[in-house]
C-alpha cells in the first residue's frame, strides 16, 4: 500500500498558508504616512488697507490684544489684503497665508459689515480656487458715508459654499473671527 502525504488536512494547511501569504502581500502600503492636514495655529492677523492715493495703513491684532480700529474716510475706495500668523515662536513667525493660498480650495474669507457704510467685494487680483472663485484675502472697498460700526473677518476651513451673504450660510469650520471696530469720517 502506498501512503500519500497530501492527506485532505495537509491539503487545508497548505491552502491556509497561501491566503495568509497572498493577503500579506496585498496589504496597505505602510511605507508612505498617511498625511494630516493639521488646523493651524493663528494668533496673530494684520489687515493692510491700501487708499486710492496709494496711501497704505496695516492694523494687526495680536492675540491677548485689542483689536485696533480701522480709520476709513467718507466716500473713499480702498484695497484691503488680510494675512495670518502663527506667531506663537516671535524668533520665528510662520506666515499662514500661504497654506491658505495653496489651499484655497478648502479656505474661504468671509466679511460680514455691521451698521457701517462699506461694502466689501473680491480685488481682481484676488487668490481664485479650483472653480474659479475669489476667497477673498484680496478685495476692494467702498465707503460711503460717516458713521462707525464693525467689520468681522471670517478664516473659514472647509466652506460647503463660497457663495453665501451669512457666515452660517457657508458652512465649514471657523479657523478665526475678528471683530474690526470701524470709524468712518
Amino acid at each position: 500500500m502506498k501512503l500519500s502525504i497530501y492527506t485532505p488536512s495537509v491539503l487545508r494547511s497548505i491552502f491556509a498558508l497561501l491566503l495568509i501569504f497572498v493577503f500579506a502581500q496585498c496589504s496597505k502600503d505602510d511605507d508612505t504616512p498617511e498625511e494630516i492636514n493639521e488646523e493651524e495655529v493663528i494668533n496673530r492677523v494684520t489687515l493692510a488697507i491700501t487708499d486710492s492715493a496709494g496711501a497704505s495703513t496695516s492694523y494687526t491684532w495680536n492675540e491677548g490684544e485689542t483689536i485696533p480700529t480701522l480709520n476709513l474716510t467718507t466716500n473713499s475706495t480702498y484695497q484691503a489684503s488680510i494675512h495670518f500668523f502663527d506667531a506663537s515662536d516671535p524668533g520665528d513667525v510662520e506666515d499662514i497665508t500661504e497654506e491658505v493660498i495653496d489651499e484655497a480650495d478648502e479656505h474661504f474669507v468671509f466679511y460680514e459689515v455691521v451698521s457701517a457704510a462699506v461694502s466689501i467685494s473680491a480685488a481682481s487680483n484676488d487668490v481664485v480656487d479650483a472653480d474659479g472663485v475669489s476667497i477673498n484675502l484680496k478685495t476692494a472697498w467702498t465707503v460711503g458715508d460717516a458713521g462707525s460700526g464693525t467689520i468681522r473677518a471670517f478664516l473659514i476651513h472647509e466652506p460647503s459654499s463660497k457663495s453665501g451673504s451669512t457666515r452660517s450660510a457657508l458652512g465649514g469650520s471657523t479657523d478665526v473671527e475678528l471683530d474690526f471696530p470701524v470709524s468712518i469720517q
